[in-house]
């Protein structure tokens, strides 16, 4: 039985983001720089993550509050081993009607035929260059863009219902791929979408000055093909969307910092660990791990938790940043 919950905004609670690790080979600089990778070290437990057995625990109590959309994330998931079994699990679960995955794609060849055959609907691949020299810099690793760019195209000769390249937009760094991106997946079963540079975490360096905002992204690609508006699948999406005119493919941006859509968010991350954060700009989280066997306690916790929630961070944005509080890192609790 589903026990629809609303938290104090009104907002139901329909989406599960889950960190399987919060490990990653990749070093982007807009989420954990290399010069903070110590950071990274000190936090990590791999012995204490979450083990799949607890993860589907959780997500059955979730999915009788009200979730039916499932995201895995990290850190890099796939560096978790056995994922694909989790998928399994997580698809038996009544009530989730999607799953999908955000990864780097570093490791996506190899695992991919086991991901669908598992079950997975969809699937997002970070890149924010197609240039390698500037992807290598953005990324803080020596892996070749080509080797990502092949990985997606890969998952286009699959079954995913929907496979989507996240793209972060900096000022002054890359905003001149944005071209370029639309460009390489022309005509492709391929949507980029780009996102404003935000401040999660603390380690990042953000700036205002640094935030290209989806209006000026717009003209950009106004400049180079004519679009329009057009529907998401979602009730509530969190991004817009949007149709290019000649017919060949979609595109939508993410304006966490120009356009914040706090009043229609409905998600909730569980970290690695077993912390559960209602914001992504969370300050603090709370630990659910001892409840996990018991699942009346959890369905209550969270029930309690979610009732409670009165986040907004981006509507006021300015105001909680100029106080300068500490907010979790975004590889801690997961994209």
């Amino acid at each position: 039985m589903v026990n629809l919950i609303t938290d104090q905004l009104n907002r139901p609670l329909h989406d599960l983001r889950i960190s399987l690790t919060d490990r990653c080979q990749f070093r982007c600089n807009y989420c954990l720089p290399a010069e903070h990778v110590d950071v990274m070290r000190q936090q990590s437990q791999p012995g204490k993550h979450l083990s799949f057995k607890e993860i589907t625990q959780a997500a059955q109590v979730f999915a009788q509050l009200g979730v039916h959309k499932i995201r895995l994330t990290g850190g890099e998931p796939l560096l978790r081993k056995g994922v694909p079994d989790l998928i399994r699990q997580l698809k038996n679960i009544k009530g989730i009607k999607d799953l999908a995955m955000t990864t780097n794609g570093s490791l996506l060849k190899a695992a991919l035929p086991a991901l669908v055959d598992a079950g997975l609907d969809r699937i997002t691949v970070s890149l924010d260059a197609i240039d390698d020299v500037l992807f290598k810099k953005i990324t803080g690793t020596q892996q070749s863009v080509k080797t990502i760019i092949d990985n997606i195209f890969e998952c286009t000769d699959t079954q995913l219902q929907a496979i989507k390249v996240n793209c972060v937009i900096q000022k002054g760094v890359n905003e001149e791929q944005i071209i370029p991106i639309l460009e390489l997946f022309k005509g492709t079963r391929v949507e980029v979408r780009f996102i404003e540079f935000m401040d999660v975490g603390n380690l990042n360096n953000w700036h205002p000055d640094m935030v290209l905002s989806t209006a000026a992204l717009l003209q950009k690609v106004h400049q180079y093909r004519g679009f329009q508006s057009t529907r998401c699948s979602d009730d509530k999406p969190v991004a817009h969307r949007y149709k290019f005119i000649d017919g060949l493919g979609t595109f939508g941006t993410i304006s966490s910092i120009s356009q914040p859509f706090c009043q229609d968010c409905s998600r909730v991350r569980l970290s690695a660990d077993g912390q559960i954060y209602t914001c992504l700009f969370s300050q603090h989280g709370y630990d659910i791990r001892q409840l996990l066997n018991a699942p009346t306690q959890l369905k209550h916790r969270l029930t309690e938790l979610w009732q409670h929630r009165s986040d907004q961070y981006s509507l006021e944005r300015m105001k909680q940043h100029n106080k300068q509080s500490k907010r979790i890192e975004m590889f801690v609790m997961g994209g």
